[in-house]
């Protein structure tokens, strides 16, 4: 069992929180007796798939399902798409942002163009402490010096993608989204694509992911985009306020 103690979630939502990650050599009567002296304010549990004893033990804990994180790879040697998936991709450009697009990506972000993930969804939270979330971290990535990059239609930004090397020429494009007014544009592939692009172009070898279970439009994209399944990861949460 890894426990972090995840002091930027009182910065973002004001509760202490611990992170918990349930290895696979972890039993249940292990977990049973090291929970509770792991619990913080808000507590998160997560489980690798096919660890049933604890997911079963989490929800006689008080524990509540939320989410599968969902870690998807690509080895960047075919971007699948049809002729109509290429006409449409064609036509949409990226750019890395400079501080103004960076602005307008956190006041889009404020509107709400998140709302699958597991503090959006928590009645315990509420959106701006949802969004406030997403802001703190695409500012601390930035600060550690990763890129973002706004996508343009037709002279408009529509959307954006966050890009992170991770090492052993793996990137990480950990966010990603469309802007409030083209959310049902049918444009949101290309918040896949163009990264996909862009690990082409910086010579990377391989593209990993994490989506949620919740986001099955972005999971069908992902599955489209000829994505591998790599791990799942069950995510369990537990408020003790």
């Amino acid at each position: 069992m890894k426990v972090i103690n995840a002091v930027w979630e009182k910065r973002n939502l004001g509760v202490s929180c611990n992170e918990i990650s349930i290895e696979p050599n972890d039993t249940a009567n292990f977990t049973k007796k090291e929970l509770p002296l792991n619990e913080s304010e808000y507590t998160v549990v997560k489980v690798p798939n096919g660890k049933f004893d604890i997911m079963f033990l989490l929800k006689e804990l008080g524990y509540t399902y939320v989410e599968s994180s969902i870690n998807l790879v690509h080895d960047l040697k075919e971007i699948r798409l049809n002729p109509l998936q290429q006409r449409v991709m064609d036509s949409i450009s990226y750019s890395e942002m400079n501080n103004n697009d960076i602005d307008e990506l956190f006041n889009e972000i404020r509107k709400g163009i998140f709302t699958t993930d597991r503090i959006y969804i928590d009645p315990y939270f509420n959106s701006d402490q949802a969004a406030n979330r997403y802001i703190n971290w695409i500012s601390d990535e930035l600060d550690k010096g990763c890129k973002i990059f706004k996508l343009t239609f037709k002279d408009a930004s529509i959307g954006f993608f966050t890009f992170k090397d991770i090492g052993n020429n793996v990137c990480y494009p950990f966010l990603a989204g469309m802007y409030k007014d083209y959310l049902k544009s049918g444009l949101g592939m290309s918040t896949i694509e163009k990264p996909l692009k862009e690990a082409i172009k910086s010579g990377y070898k391989k593209y990993s992911t994490f989506i949620s279970s919740n986001n099955i439009n972005t999971f069908s994209a992902h599955v489209a985009l000829n994505f591998s399944f790599k791990k799942i990861y069950h995510v369990y949460i537990k408020h003790t306020i």
